[in-house]
């Protein structure tokens, strides 16, 4: 005779926690302390307990699957972004599952409403929003499910949102690079804008370029066309590393410039690591030492900054606190979704935390 499949009650009883502490904690449902899931979850492996998804969902109308869409996964920032998101989700008990853009609208709005399992499985969903545009209706695709924009960046949220610190961290970025001594900056991210288009920024790379502006401005730095290139891949950052070049070499050529005269540029500040990456590569592809005669920083933290040669300065931002106010946000709306007579909840916003990680590229004494 074939044994009997566990059943919730054992796996309680193993945890040595109620029935319905038990269930909190597979759900993942906030309220129950973090040794307290640690200790069910193990019950359950243990046990090989499985939930019954259809059963539980007719019961409780959740599926504990958070949908999570990014732009793309070839690339370390999103595979770091999406490890932190999938964690975060498993340690709460549900399940991530997982798609792509490839950066296009269609396919978000896709994603949104036509994926076959799109408004019937999942309680929650995640959408990386930078490079959509500002034109996608978003909040009405969603269908009212618990949704959190990530780098949104409305001046006025409309759904939950969880923002990068793009213009304060890229201005500390900027500062890095004026309190070493910089004083020809190349910004290279969003296209050249006036300071005063500025103002009402609403996308991430604008903002970036709004706080590093900022700071050369304040410094009384050059900001205008000429220190401003547009690029956020690898390949673009190349393109300006060359460009940035042929300006330091052609001064250096210049006999009517003299000898001793300050160079083009001797710093570079990037929206990203990967345009910065293509700078350096940029530079050296015409004999444009970095640190030595340019300063690089970038943005964003990918784990192959530290590798690269020379290691990439950038401004680290807190994936995990970002995957955690995400789920809370999720977990918020979920258990008022149950709740009869609930008041609807406003818009949220929540900007993490980031930290500048000062490495070769502008630090010539490490060298």
């Amino acid at each position: 005779m074939a044994a009997s499949k566990p059943t919730l009650r054992d796996v309680a009883a193993a945890a040595g926690v109620s029935p319905m502490t038990a269930s909190n904690a597979l759900r993942g449902k906030t309220g129950v302390k973090e040794s307290t899931r640690a200790r069910v979850l193990a019950a359950a492996k243990k046990l090989d307990y499985r939930i019954n998804l259809t059963a539980s969902m007719l019961k409780s109308g959740r599926s504990n699957i958070i949908h999570v869409i990014v732009n793309e996964f070839d690339s370390p920032f999103y595979s770091k972004l999406t490890q932190a998101l999938s964690n975060e989700i498993v340690a709460r008990g549900l399940t991530p599952f997982i798609e792509q853009t490839r950066y296009s609208a269609d396919a978000a709005a896709h994603a949104l409403t036509s994926n076959p399992f799109s408004g019937q499985l999942f309680d929650g969903e995640i959408l990386h929003a930078t490079g959509l545009g500002t034109n996608l209706p978003l909040a009405k695709l969603n269908g009212g499910r618990p949704f959190v924009l990530v780098d949104a960046c409305e001046e006025t949220p409309t759904v939950d949102a969880v923002n990068f610190p793009n213009e304060e961290a890229e201005r500390a970025a900027a500062q890095h690079l004026i309190d070493h001594g910089c004083r020809k900056i190349a910004i290279v991210g969003h296209a050249f804008t006036k300071r005063t288009d500025l103002a009402h920024a609403q996308n991430a790379f604008l903002l970036r370029l709004r706080g590093a502006c900022n700071a050369l401005l304040d410094a009384g730095l050059p900001y205008d066309e000429t220190t401003v290139f547009e690029a956020g891949s690898a390949e673009d950052g190349i393109a300006a590393g060359h460009a940035i070049a042929q300006q330091i070499l052609a001064t250096r050529g210049n006999a009517d410039v003299g000898e001793g005269a300050d160079p083009p540029f001797d710093g570079v500040c990037c929206a990203n690591d990967f345009a910065a990456f293509g700078v350096i590569r940029g530079l050296a592809d015409h004999g444009v030492r970095v640190p030595q005669d340019v300063q690089v920083i970038g943005f964003d933290g990918v784990t192959s900054g530290s590798y690269a040669t020379p290691s990439l300065s950038t401004i680290e931002v807190d994936l995990n606190q970002l995957a955690k106010f995400a789920l809370d946000m999720i977990a918020e709306r979920v258990e008022r979704r149950g709740e009869e007579d609930a008041e609807p909840l406003p818009p949220s916003r929540a900007t993490i935390g980031y930290q500048l990680v000062e490495r070769e590229s502008t630090a010539p004494h490490l060298l």
